[in-house]
């Protein structure tokens, strides 16, 4: 149930830099994308060990419009509102932006199939680096979100779901490869 009126809204905030693969399909280079997020927060709460969610949304791992779906970016309606929500509920919530790019114009199943399965990691790297800073940011900075670095949970919506038990199952690249059909991710 909602304990507060009110919510918080931040700025976009960057969590993180890295490289992208995305221009590499429009005849570019890889460059380096701020990775972004909104942080919600209940509005005049002072308790400082709020748990977080770490919020992610669906997009199929390709840019809005062009991802064939009905969203794909922070401000989606459906995030905004979830965040809201749980926000008045006393949670905090960084609703997160991950790196986003494959090929799916190949004529190639293979590229595609190969380009899908490392932008999805590339996403598992992201959404690590988001946890990173936050539990660093409480830290060093001495708790500036008001969370418990010991109380993050990852959420989302889609592709943002995948990516949330991805992070929470895979640990190293390597295991990908370790399954009980070796073959299954071969080409």
């Amino acid at each position: 149930d909602p304990v507060f009126s009110q919510v918080n809204v931040s700025n976009l905030t960057p969590y993180g830099f890295n490289y992208t693969f995305l221009p590499l399909l429009f005849g570019g280079h890889f460059t380096k994308q701020p990775l972004v997020m909104q942080v919600y927060t209940p509005a005049g709460d002072t308790k400082t060990d709020r748990p977080l969610i770490i919020y992610l949304h669906t997009g199929n791992f390709f840019p809005f419009p062009g991802n064939g779906s009905c969203g794909g970016a922070l401000n989606d309606s459906s995030n905004v509102e979830f965040a809201t929500r749980l926000a008045k509920m006393g949670y905090v919530v960084a609703v997160a932006d991950y790196r986003l790019g494959w090929n799916p114009f190949s004529t190639s199943e293979l590229t595609r199939r190969f380009t899908l399965i490392n932008g999805a990691y590339r996403g598992v790297q992201d959404v690590r680096s988001c946890i990173r800073h936050f539990r660093k940011n409480v830290a060093v900075d001495g708790n500036d979100y008001g969370i418990d670095p010991n109380k993050i949970v990852v959420w989302g919506q889609g592709t943002g779901g995948y990516l949330s038990l991805a992070t929470a199952y895979l640990d190293k690249f390597s295991e990908i490869y370790t399954t009980a059909d070796p073959n299954k991710f071969k080409i």
